[in-house]
């Protein structure tokens, strides 16, 4: 490889960056793009000397991304026959589905650095290519020399391109060219980029009816441009200009979920709150493959420009500090919580609601907290703790699980409270209960205001909010994960027993074993998606649902394959889907 002044300033700014990551906000002289993959390299553990690609065989739904890319890049082999170069294609997991090398010694010189199908070259396996800064920004990409985080591809320089799916422009791979470093030319971008557009060309014309019918009602439907239109089912999201700034990748699960109920009636309205806490009336119409509803044309109006809206609200709605919500119940919780003054406030809900987190935010700041539930076995021992939060110097005291509090000891307790109460100190409970009027609520007449915290099972509209911040608070890494609208919707149709608790838990699970940029509903695990069905399963039903699932899972949705893994007939396999209620079509395999 040729070291000349510009290979010499990445090569040093390499060797900066990679001694001391920190180092990166004052390197001059490399991309910013290079710059930020080397930060995300280096924050996935990855050692420049020692990460190659990872075995990873690639699923049985890439096949049609694999055949068509086969189809184009074969149609280019007169050019490149004469050239010493690789094209390769990956899917959006990084995994290289196939790969094209006319050189037979090039071939093997890929072959030694293990650049070969079934293998993943993503950034978490590899780290700085053409093909991981693609999937990781959806932009074109290259990456020259040096400027690779494995220090074995620094004699090579590599330029890639997204492909997206042509109707839902969803990225569902990367091609990449690859050349020796001294064959770098400024066209491998655009010569790449070219090849990329033909693949969705080719996608396009082998669309399915289904979504070829969804894209004609879409662009008959997008011709006044600037009003949000999009049209989606389950599967497919296609959005105009306008609708795709007003709709996030959470809001668009909760179209659908408006959309669908309207389905059988072909149409109707409806009105939604988004993410953003913005209302929108959205107007359904539904799509038909003849007597077949399979999707809807879904007009956004924002409330504020709605005829029935009664009116406009001129404050931004209440919140609370470090919780999520934009539901119609939570925003009542957040007014009714933000309107008490600093009198004593008892705050009660279904276990897992988050009724310490509210109490806390109602309170300001971090309180200074008593547990009943710890076990107190003595009086004297709990009086003597309350008594010891109450004098801390704390402005705000915080009695949790009073529901474990001995009744016996109330009277005591509440001549504490007088004094503390006397002195200005904010005092606040948690009890957990089913409903606001139950008569065995300790101290419950000590508390001037009740403050009901609502089940999750009533705020399934802030399930994707809750979702990105549970996700930002148990991520392994500094980087993004997003969750796709099939996965929200999945999430949705699950009782959780615990409430937000629960769905913690799961979200925290999910995120030990996740590696992508995005969850969508084939990541989520069997039992989830079980639980997800149409009717409530107990006992051995849901390990039966959970293997079924599963099976169809590994089997790419062929039911035959899942009976012959499961040992059972594919009849017996479809009675047992009916039984148990799986709702296959809710379901991505």
């Amino acid at each position: 490889m040729t070291v000349d002044d510009a290979t010499r300033t990445v090569l040093r700014a390499r060797d900066s960056v990679f001694s001391s990551p920190s180092a990166h906000a004052g390197v001059t002289g490399v991309r910013p793009q290079i710059l930020d993959s080397w930060r995300r390299s280096l924050s996935y553990g990855l050692d420049p000397d020692r990460c190659v690609p990872k075995s990873s065989p690639s699923p049985d739904s890439s096949a049609v991304l694999r055949r068509f890319a086969d189809i184009v890049i074969g149609s280019k082999s007169a050019a490149m026959a004469q050239s010493n170069c690789s094209v390769a294609i990956t899917d959006l997991d990084g995994r290289l589905l196939n790969r094209w090398v006319p050189d037979r010694g090039f071939a093997a010189t890929l072959d030694a650095k293990l650049i070969v199908p079934e293998f993943s070259v993503a950034e978490g396996a590899t780290g700085t290519g053409s093909s991981s800064i693609v999937l990781e920004t959806g932009q074109p990409a290259a990456v020259a020399g040096p400027e690779h985080f494995n220090g074995d591809w620094i004699g090579f320089t590599c330029a890639g391109a997204p492909i997206r799916h042509p109707i839902t422009r969803r990225l569902i791979g990367s091609l990449n060219l690859t050349v020796r470093h001294s064959d770098t030319s400024p066209v491998l971008l655009s010569w790449v980029t070219d090849m990329a557009a033909d693949i969705e060309r080719a996608v396009l014309d082998n669309a399915s009816t289904e979504e070829k019918l969804l894209l004609a009602a879409y662009m008959k439907a997008k011709r006044d441009a600037h009003h949000p239109v999009v049209c989606l089912n389950e599967r497919t999201v296609i959005s105009n200009a306008p609708a795709a700034r007003m709709l996030g990748p959470v809001d668009q699960g909760l179209v659908w979920e408006a959309a669908s109920k309207f389905l059988r009636n072909r149409s109707g309205t409806a009105a939604l709150t988004l993410t953003d806490g913005s209302s929108v009336r959205v107007d359904i119409t539904a799509v038909s493959d003849g007597a077949t509803q399979i999707g809807a044309v879904v007009r956004l109006t924002p409330e504020s420009r709605t005829e029935w809206a009664v009116s406009v609200p001129v404050n931004p709605p209440a919140t609370l500090p470090g919780l999520v919500g934009a539901s119609s119940v939570w925003r009542r919780l957040c007014a009714r919580a933000t309107s008490i003054a600093a009198s004593p406030t008892l705050v009660i809900g279904e276990a897992g609601v988050g009724k310490m987190a509210v109490a806390s935010a109602i309170g300001g700041g971090v309180p200074t907290v008593v547990d009943a539930e710890k076990g107190y076995s003595a009086q004297e021992q709990w009086l003597e703790d309350v008594r010891t939060a109450c004098q801390s110097g704390a402005t705000h005291v915080v009695l949790r699980h009073l529901d474990c509090l001995d009744t016996t000891w109330v009277r005591s307790t509440a001549r504490l409270l007088d004094e503390a109460r006397d002195r200005g100190l904010r005092v606040s409970a948690t009890f957990t209960s089913q409903t606001t009027d139950s008569a065995t609520i300790p101290l419950r007449d000590w508390f001037a205001e009740i403050v009901e915290v609502p089940p999750l099972s009533e705020r399934m509209d802030d399930m994707g909010l809750l979702l990105e911040s549970l996700t930002a608070r148990h991520r392994l890494t500094g980087r993004r994960v997003r969750w796709l609208p099939d996965a929200v919707q999945v999430m949705t149709r699950i009782l959780w027993p615990r409430n937000v608790a629960s769905l913690e838990a799961a979200v925290r699970e999910i995120l030990s074993a996740h590696t992508k940029p995005t969850v969508g509903a084939s990541d989520l695990p069997a039992d989830l998606r079980a639980r997800a069905s149409r009717r409530a399963l107990v006992g051995l039903e849901q390990i039966e649902a959970k293997a079924i699932i599963e099976a169809l899972r590994n089997a790419d949705g062929n039911k035959k394959l899942a009976a012959d893994v499961l040992g059972i007939a594919r009849s017996t396999l479809y009675r047992k889907v009916r039984v148990l209620g799986i709702d296959l079509s809710a379901s991505n395999f």
